[in-house]
Parts: C-alpha cells; structure tokens; sequence
C-alpha cells in the first residue's frame, strides 16, 4: 500500500529523470499521473513501472481538466504533493477532501500566475497558499517571495532541472568542428521560431559558408519553417531534425554548437544548454520560464531586442566572431549550472518532504 502521492498533470519526458530519482529514494510512493497535458506539444513519457496512469479529460478547448483519480488512494495516503493547476477541477477536490481532514497536502507550482502578482487569481491562489501543509516554487527568488508572503508557511525551492548532475559536463571537441547554432524546444508561435530563421538567413552573408543552424523540436510551426527553407533555398545550411529526446544525440549537437538560441519565450532550454556548457542568446522581453534566473548577461547569456530580427541577426554574426572566446567559457558555463540546476538539487525538497517523520 502506497503512502506518499506525487500527483501531477502530465509526466513529459523532459521530466524523466526527476520522476526517477524520487522514486528510487521514496519508499511507499505512488506516481499519479496523465498521459496528456493542456498543450499537445508536450510529451508524456512513463518512467519507471508503477506510475498510476488516469484519463485526462479536457474541455474549452483544452483549458480546463478532470483527472479520473483514485480518491480513496487520496484519501489514506499519509503524504500528497500536487501540482498546484486551477484548470484541473479535480485538484479541488483532492486538495478539500485532505483539508477537511486535516491530511498533509504539499502544493508544487509556480509562485504567481503567469500575469503576475497582480492577477485577479491571486485571491484564490493565496487560499490555497496559506492552507496548504507546504509549497515547492519553481526557483529561490519565488522562494523569497512566497516567504514574505505567507510568512508562517513551509517554503522550499525546486529549481527546474533535466539532467543529473554528472551528465552536465561540455564535450571536448576540436574547435573547428563547432560551426553551428542550435534551437530546441516546440515549434510553436510562443517560441517565435520563424524568427530565429529569418534571422539567421539575414546573416549568413556575414557568416564563414561552414555556419549552420540546427532546429530540433516539433509543433505546428515546422511546416511553415520547412517551406521557408525550401523557398528560400536554404537546405545546405539549416536543419530540421525533429523531436529529439536521446541524451548522448543532443549533448553531440550542443558540442558542435557555438550558441543556442531562444527567439521566444525561453524555460528549460536554458539549463539544457548551459548544462552542456553551450552559452544562450535569448529575447529581452518575453513570459520567460523561471529558468530564466539562470541566465548571467555576458557571462553565459546575451539577450537580444525582442522582436528585432537584425538584432537577434547581429548576435549571431557577434557570437561566431567570438567563438573561441565562448568555447573557453565551456567549463565554468556547466559547472555554475550543474551546480544550481541538477536533478539532485530540484528533487531534494520533494524527498525531504516524503521522508521527514
């Protein structure tokens, strides 16, 4: 019999290893998940065997969500963490059935709203703030926040990571050999990455022939990103893999990378890219993920004017003329990121809650 519930929406397969690690350190757990999220560009991906699996059932256009969940697994369980989505209708019922009783009900999620402070749901999420056993935020600034908020509440940090802390480490690679750029992440309009190509075709006259940009994700943006490329004659020069998930196929494409890129709204491709030491140029104002703390201007980021195809352009020229420099950085790069932003580092609040009597 299961004591311990960690409860979430969808288990995408960037969250892997996360799951796996607090499994093998909790005893009596009990994964609850979904095989489908609210964006169907995410990928759900079953981690170990054990997982409960539920339906998803979603209305409006996807916007809101009934899990057909185990109530009475719920209802017994000495310990829940739950991701903390108001769209999930059966996350108020789990989470008033365990009040009511006065089970402990640890809450996982973002600090604020992605409006902000000042959204019309702080009200109701600051209800579910002050009456929760605790809350994991996505970050220590989050952390801060809540603190000052709900002072009398357990707080802890999970920054948000995708790879153990062994597996952040640059691979070595004669210099020559390190001739592209990399986006990764979904091909959708929130990433903008039509922009990204339009910039890259905007600079390839001021680029050595060898430079080439590699595109790896997937959404309803690749076909139109293939039609560009197609029309505009530039197959010798961009890629388009697809999905890729496999470790050992992205650390070699991020190798042979002098940057990666975010035209959009940035999140875990920050800490990817830095884990493998590869430095990020990234849009100034953006809904940015709160990976985005992990971002130090001209340290192992640069930022570029949202929007400006021949800014973002010009940081592309920019970084291939101080390729050498940025391959040095390589180290430090990963070291401060695998340091911060590990596997190890995001599950330690999770199973200091599981595993505290």
């Amino acid at each position: 019999m299961s004591d311990k519930i960690l409860l979430g929406t969808c288990i995408p397969d960037y969250r892997l290893k996360f799951f796996n690690c607090i499994n093998i350190n909790t005893s009596n757990l009990l994964v609850v998940s979904g095989r489908s999220y609210h964006a169907k560009t995410v990928k759900y991906k079953k981690p170990f065997t054990g997982v409960y699996e539920v339906k998803n059932l979603f209305f409006f256009n996807r916007h809101l969500l009934i899990q057909i969940l185990p109530f009475k697994k719920f209802f017994s369980a000495t310990t829940v963490i739950m991701e903390f989505n108001l769209k999930n209708l059966s996350f108020y019922l789990v989470f008033f059935m365990r009040l009511i009783f006065n089970k402990p009900t640890f809450l996982w999620g973002h600090a604020w709203s992605k409006k902000g402070k000042g959204s019309k749901s702080e009200f109701i999420r600051l209800f579910f703030k002050k009456r929760c056993s605790g809350y994991i935020a996505y970050t220590d600034s989050q952390k801060k926040e809540l603190e000052a908020q709900v002072p009398n509440q357990k707080i802890f940090a999970a920054c948000n990571a995708i790879y153990d802390a062994n597996e952040m480490t640059p691979k070595i690679i004669e210099s020559q050999h390190i001739n592209k750029f990399i986006y990764v992440g979904r091909l959708v309009s929130s990433k903008k990455p039509i922009l990204l190509l339009r910039a890259f075709h905007t600079s390839i006259k001021n680029l050595p022939k060898d430079i080439e940009l590699i595109i790896v994700g997937e959404g309803n943006e690749y076909k139109r990103l293939d039609n560009y490329i197609l029309d505009n004659k530039l197959t010798g020069r961009v890629k388009l893999l697809g999905h890729v998930s496999n470790y050992n196929t992205l650390r070699d494409l991020y190798s042979k990378s002098i940057a990666s890129l975010s035209p959009g709204a940035a999140g875990l491709s920050i800490t990817q890219s830095l884990g493998f030491g590869v430095p990020i140029i990234i849009s100034k104002n953006e809904a940015h993920g709160p990976e985005i703390e992990a971002s130090r201007s001209n340290i192992n980021s640069e930022f570029f004017e949202t929007d400006n195809i021949n800014d973002l352009s010009s940081k592309i020229i920019s970084f291939t003329k101080n390729k050498m420099f940025w391959i040095g950085n390589r180290e430090s790069i990963s070291e401060f990121c695998r340091e911060n932003y590990s596997i190890e580092r995001m599950a330690a609040p999770f199973l200091k809650v599981f595993n505290t009597p």
